[in-house]
């Protein structure tokens, strides 16, 4: 099939054409293995960030990643989106695609979405894995991230990025670092001010929504965050683990908000880890 992608080299990944569903989701697939990861995206980003995922994993799994309502190459058909959109978003992929089972991850934002999905739609996902998500912020901190979505809608320009990224990639400073952080700052120059303001106000009002919910979830579920993210701490995780039923929670030491991208090394082996101990994920 011309849309399997074998033998991925890291640097070859962007000249790979997406696919487009009947909704104008972009997606790309890699490898031809039964068992399938999908993995989410975070604000502000695309599909494009989970490279070294698709490298590692795309030997042993088919690895599917997309750009959510408005990021990357995906439309934006509305205002005033929802949760429900983008859990709708990946139902409506995997339904087009046919796929009915798999693991899926998700980055901040897409941990959320991940989360949502798995409640909704339990019987197709094996195994959970948010990375860096939030939960039951402090009114101080949510009030912080509402207003940096509002300046947003406000002024329709993604501001402070320099800060973002301070934040997001705490202390990394090397030149392959460097490199890696400028992607970053590309692909945020890049989002449309509209789709990032939408999803930012969603992602800073919707830390609360899984309260009493988390004992419904079903597949195994990490919990995976780093000890220097500020925003989305280890204990967030390990609240979420201890209400969230056969569940762990880990945290990376000296790793911020974008460890899956920039230190992925560590973050692979403790995902193809617990892929591998978990009992439903076929391999």
């Amino acid at each position: 099939m011309d849309w399997l992608v074998k033998d991925l080299e890291l640097s070859n990944y962007s000249d790979i054409p997406s696919l487009f569903d009947k909704d104008g989701t972009a997606y790309k697939i890699f490898g031809d293995e039964p068992a399938t990861l999908i993995f989410i995206h975070g604000v502000g980003m695309c599909g494009e960030i989970w490279q070294p995922q698709v490298e590692h994993f795309s030997k042993d799994y088919r690895v599917i990643t997309y750009d959510f309502l408005g990021h990357g190459k995906s439309v934006l058909k509305k205002d005033k989106l929802t949760l429900e959109d983008y859990v709708t978003q990946l139902y409506n992929l995997v339904n087009e695609i046919g796929v009915t089972n798999f693991s899926l991850i998700g980055h901040s934002m897409g941990a959320i979405i991940a989360v949502a999905f798995a409640l909704k739609y339990p019987r197709k996902v094996d195994t959970l894995i948010p990375i860096n998500i939030v939960f039951k912020r402090t009114k101080k901190a949510q009030d912080d991230v509402i207003m940096r979505a509002k300046d947003v809608f406000k002024s329709q320009q993604i501001t402070n990025i320099s800060q973002t990224l301070e934040r997001w990639f705490k202390n990394k400073t090397s030149p392959d670092d460097l490199l890696k952080i400028n992607n970053v700052r590309s692909w945020l120059n890049n989002t449309s001010p509209k789709a990032y303001a939408e999803a930012y106000y969603l992602f800073a009002t919707s830390d609360r929504v899984f309260v009493n919910n988390l004992s419904n979830l079903q597949p195994p579920v990490l919990y995976l965050t780093g000890s220097e993210d500020p925003n989305s701490t280890s204990l967030m995780s390990e609240q979420m683990a201890q209400e969230t039923p056969n569940s762990w929670s880990d945290s990376i030491e000296s790793e911020a908000h974008m460890m899956a991208y920039i230190s992925a090394k560590k973050v692979n082996s403790i995902i193809e880890h617990f892929l591998n101990n978990t009992t439903n994920t076929t391999k």
